[in-house]
Order: structure tokens, then C-alpha cells, then sequence
């Protein structure tokens, strides 16, 4: 598949007609993600949610003069509006010559941190569901449990439509390289499989047994036209937003502390997941690698052994931030973080 197309913004049409449920697309600032998605569902004539992650951010989008949709929509000659349908969804519809709304909706506006208050909305013609900014940047506080919350959200208007024969609905996450302790990738599973792609230059992948699509908008031409920008002349020495804006890369902490270290040297402590934490037999450094050794105290994956397994490893997080801990890949080192700071909530 060709990511661009010949003006140098994503192929988003080819992306979402790609037949996967589950689509990440992961690239750089105004690289044509979110335009590209929406022209194409507009034109297309597709019922699509654009799905935020809060109901302030939903509340921008919601608003006519805000809106992405009708923005991109004049751009293709239409002519829309929003309308609130209840507290926590908007419409987007056609107008009349007065301005009014007519017609069926052409698209609705929700947010991922109020959908459990819209278990009742009937999104059987819903065909897409459009997360756009799905990976939050680094200073916005994640939401409770937001990993689950996004599996619900999918379980909620998703429904019975598989098993009534009709194909599932589309989930089409857009995001920007942000930081790969995000929630939508702990929920879709893919935080193990990014990391790989990264290390032999990937940028397309299907995982055909969990119906996703991954695709990194590296090397984007708009992105290497941009790096001639005010903003990208003024930023040159900002390496943590140019890489994530223009190079469509990960921050740079998410790889330190990444080591093999032979597990002879270690004592099994704990083990939680698809991870075990170990203490060096001299030099009380730790290690979590995904290999589990020995006999370590087991927990479950579980809310309270969640919680179990924070105080009983408590030491070890405190050394954490001493650089006493080495980690086997990305993807343990996230879980790891990740069961340690979601319950000091």
C-alpha cells in the first residue's frame, strides 16, 4: 500500500479501506491524518463517530465554528452544522437555506471519558468510529483505567453486528508519536510490535490473528517540507518535539534503562502479567525482564493484585528513579510503569 498520495499528505482513503477492524495510523503534525479520514468518510457518504478522548475537547469539536467536520465538509462544498443531541453526543448534519439542520446525520461527535453515559445510543449504522489525537501528549493526565475504558467503548456500539452477520464496526485510531505508555496502545496490544517495527524500519504491518493494521507515516514529504517552517527553524534544538512532529518518533525515554541481562545473576521477586521483577544478587539493582524464572511471588493481572503488587514491590520503585532498574524491551518496561503509577490513583 502506498502510504501518500501524490501531494505528499497520508493515503488515508487506502488506510481505512484496508480490511482490518483495528487501524492505527501514528504520524507526524499536519501530515493529513485527520483530513484525509474525514474527506474521505464525507465524501463517501460513511456514518462515522469522531471520537475524543474528553468531553471538553468533544465540546470544541461539537461546536460549528470548531469543528473539524464542518470545516473539512465546506472544503467539499457542503455546507454543515453541529447540533447537540443529548449532554454527551453532538450531530453533525446538512443545513437548509436558513441554516437549520436537515436530514440525517452525516456524523456524530463523542468522547471516550463520558461513553459509559451513552450505553443507550444505537449506533447500528455507524460504520466507523474516527479517535483522533487517541495518544495524548505528554503534560495530559491519562484516564482512569483508559486502556478498559476504550475496549467498552468498542464493546458498546459495536455490539451483536457481527454475529447478525453484518461485518464489525471500523475502529480507526489517529495519533501523533507522543509516548508509547499510552493507553490505546496497551489496549490494542501493540506496544511489543511498534518497538519491532522500529528496529527494522517498518512502517506497515497486519497482524491478521488480532485484525489490526499499523501503519507509521515515517518519512512523510509534508513532514520534510515543514522542517523549513517558522516554527521547525525556531524549534531545530527542540529534539523531543521535532522527533515526535516531524520524524514520527517515540520519545527517547521510553528506550533508556533497555538491556539483556543474564537472569543467573538475578532473584525472582515478583511476577505479574507478562512480567517478572528481579533483584541482583549483589548489587540489589533490579531487573524486569518478560522471561518468568524461578519461583517469584505470582500475582494476577487483576485491579487488586494490582495493587498487591505496587506495596510489595514498593522498594523497587523507589530505586526506579535512582537508575537502579534495567528492563528487557519497551514493552516491559510499560507494563511495569504502567501497574506501578495507575494504582497511586
Amino acid at each position: 500500500m502506498k502510504l501518500y498520495q501524490s501531494n505528499g499528505y497520508a493515503n488515508m482513503s487506502d488506510i481505512i479501506e484496508s480490511p482490518t477492524p483495528f487501524i492505527l495510523c501514528i504520524g507526524g503534525r499536519g501530515t493529513g491524518k485527520t483530513y484525509g479520514s474525514i474527506k474521505y468518510l464525507l465524501e463517501n457518504k460513511i456514518l462515522f463517530i469522531y471520537l475524543r478522548r474528553t468531553a471538553s475537547e468533544m465540546e470544541l469539536a461539537g461546536k460549528t465554528e470548531f469543528s473539524p467536520i464542518v470545516k473539512i465538509g465546506h472544503d467539499l462544498g457542503m455546507e454543515l452544522c453541529c447540533e447537540s443531541l443529548s449532554k454527551y453526543v453532538y450531530g453533525v448534519y446538512h443545513v437548509d437555506s436558513d441554516g437549520k439542520p436537515v436530514g440525517a446525520p452525516v456524523a456524530y461527535n463523542m468522547a471516550l471519558s463520558v461513553i459509559a453515559s451513552c450505553r443507550s445510543f444505537d449506533a447500528s449504522a455507524v460504520k466507523v468510529i474516527l479517535f483522533d489525537e487517541a495518544i495524548p501528549e505528554n503534560h495530559i493526565k491519562k484516564l482512569r483505567n483508559e486502556n478498559l475504558s476504550i475496549l467498552n467503548m468498542y464493546e458498546s456500539l459495536n455490539r451483536n453486528r457481527e454475529m447478525q452477520g453484518e461485518p464489525p464496526l471500523k475502529l480507526v485510531c489517529l495519533c501523533n508519536a507522543n509516548n508509547m505508555e499510552a493507553p490505546v496502545l496497551d489496549a490494542l496490544g501493540c506496544i511489543r510490535t511498534l518497538d519491532e517495527m522500529r528496529k527494522k524500519g517498518q512502517t506497515q504491518k497486519v497482524i491478521s490473528s488480532k485484525g489490526l493494521g499499523i501503519y507509521l507515516l515515517n518519512n512523510s514529504p509534508i513532514s520534510a517540507d515543514k522542517k523549513q517552517t517558522a516554527l521547525y527553524k525556531l524549534a531545530q534544538n527542540q529534539d523531543e518535539f521535532t522527533d515526535m512532529s516531524l520524524e514520527n518518533t517515540f520519545s527517547r525515554d521510553n528506550y533508556t534503562d533497555i538491556e539483556n541481562r543474564p537472569l543467573s545473576e538475578y532473584i525472582p521477586i515478583a511476577s505479574i502479567g507478562s512480567i517478572c521483577l528481579y533483584r541482583h544478587k549483589h548489587n540489589y539493582e533490579w531487573y524486569v525482564s518478560e522471561t518468568i524464572s524461578g519461583k517469584p511471588v505470582q500475582f494476577e493481572n487483576t485491579i487488586t493484585d494490582r495493587q498487591r503488587f505496587r506495596l510489595f514491590c514498593l522498594k523497587s520503585w523507589e530505586d526506579y528513579f535512582s537508575r537502579k532498574m534495567k528492563f528487557s524491551n519497551v514493552n516491559a518496561k510499560i507494563f511495569y510503569k504502567t501497574v506501578m503509577m495507575e494504582t497511586l490513583k
